[in-house]
């Protein structure tokens, strides 16, 4: 579904992503974790083709992401960490907006936003402006949004922050509960109680490369009563060295 090689991004003479090669196969939730500034949001953002690259190979749905974006993007939604829609517009405005700017009409874009808000329990706020939503609602609308093509494959970028607990619970599972829809997940986050939860495997990110790629189940075998996630992670946030 998504095969990385070798991929390597400069920001003038830093380097932002270094090497870095991934495969994610289809129906899958891979969790990208790594400190702020570790590369997540550079790497999907080059998946979104949202920011250029200068080496490597990009294939999605097994199509060259350089040759092929409108048809990539068409099939696939990034959900940022910031809101994208208009404050002053109420939920169901927003809604039928970028519903037409995705240039969905008549009784799809009637299915497509009905199905948004039904996954992400809206129907108590349509009326509401976006502008007088808690955080959680907030984001909620900005992953129902991203809903509305009814993609393959849905990019988050840290969409729980600044969320508090029981919010963000409720989105995980929301979140979660696309993967028995058959989508392809890719989620950033710093927080690996959130990869632990709702993630099929992990890319763990350091000063942008890849320094471990493995299924949840194996990295929270424990040794000594510490999980191998658990290692990696102190080690990561301790800015040591760190492997699988």
């Amino acid at each position: 579904m998504i095969t990385i090689n070798n991929l390597c991004k400069r920001y003038d003479q830093q380097l932002a992503l270094d090497d870095v090669s991934l495969t994610l196969s289809k129906g899958r939730i891979l969790g990208l974790l790594g400190p702020n500034g570790a590369g997540k949001t550079t790497l999907v953002s080059i998946l979104n083709g949202l920011t250029p690259y200068q080496s490597g190979t990009i294939s999605i749905f097994g199509l060259n992401l350089t040759d092929n974006l409108p048809e990539i993007r068409r099939r696939s939604s990034f959900i940022p960490q910031s809101f994208a829609f208009y404050e002053n517009l109420s939920v169901i405005e927003n809604l039928r907006f970028f519903a037409g700017i995705q240039n969905i009409k008549d009784k799809a874009a009637l299915n497509a936003i009905e199905r948004a808000i039904a996954i992400n329990r809206l129907e108590a706020m349509l009326d509401k402006r976006a502008h007088s939503l808690s955080g959680g609602q907030k984001q909620r609308l900005n992953i129902a949004i991203g809903l509305l093509n009814d993609p393959e494959i849905i990019y988050l970028d840290e969409p729980t922050a600044g969320i508090d607990p029981e919010l963000r619970n409720s989105i995980l599972q929301t979140i979660h509960s696309f993967k028995d829809a058959g989508k392809t997940i890719i989620y950033t986050s710093h927080y690996m109680q959130e990869i632990e939860q709702i993630c099929d495997e992990v890319a763990i990110i350091k000063q942008g490369r890849i320094i471990c790629h493995e299924t949840i189940a194996k990295l929270l075998t424990k040794e000594n009563g510490t999980s191998n996630l658990e290692t990696i992670f102190l080690q990561l946030t301790a800015s040591e060295d760190a492997s699988c």
